[in-house]
């Protein structure tokens, strides 16, 4: 259970900006209180990604529970995503918040790299115990930083790893 501790500052990330800019329009605080956490929580949560990437590697995790996790990461955050992305086409609408749809978009590229180390960490222990294909490891761990392609990749990632078995039941050489 103490392994599963590194998802939680990745999956509730997304949700801290929309936390902060309520506060920030309830006049909770400017700019600098309301936000200031931003930075340090997503360098906690890069830490915590690659700490669990490089530990499920090392560790040999199951790469059904790692897959299945990965999909629920990235499902938890979908309402956090359509809000963000409702935000930032409303702020693109006039001169003045441009900038925030710009900052927005950056959060969102932030987010989605946190998301995706964890993808990898799913691909790589699929693809170390046989249930993947080199090509659809490579395949499916690039989709994993890609928005919308990564919920779906990560889906048909879990489906593989519970299936335990390729597709066409061939190993590959190499």
């Amino acid at each position: 259970m103490k392994k599963w501790i590194f998802l939680l500052p990745c999956t509730v990330f997304p949700y801290s900006l929309l936390v902060g800019l309520l506060c920030f329009l309830k006049g909770l605080g400017n700019v600098g209180e309301v936000f200031g956490f931003l930075p340090y929580l997503f360098l906690l949560s890069l830490a915590c990604s690659i700490a669990f990437l490089i530990l499920s590697i090392l560790r040999k995790w199951d790469s059904e529970k790692i897959s299945f996790c990965n999909m629920m990461v990235k499902i938890v955050q979908i309402p956090a995503y359509g809000l963000i992305f409702v935000l930032g086409l409303l702020s693109f609408s006039t001169l003045f918040t441009m900038g925030l749809s710009v900052f927005l978009l950056l959060f969102d590229l932030l987010s989605i790299l946190l998301t995706g180390l964890i993808g990898v960490a799913g691909t790589v222990r699929c693809y170390a115990e046989g249930k993947i294909s080199r090509r659809f490891a490579i395949w499916i761990g690039l989709l994993q930083f890609v928005f919308c392609a990564d919920v779906i990749s990560a889906v048909v990632l879990f489906a593989r790893a519970k299936s335990g078995s390729r597709r066409a039941g061939r190993r590959e050489s190499s």
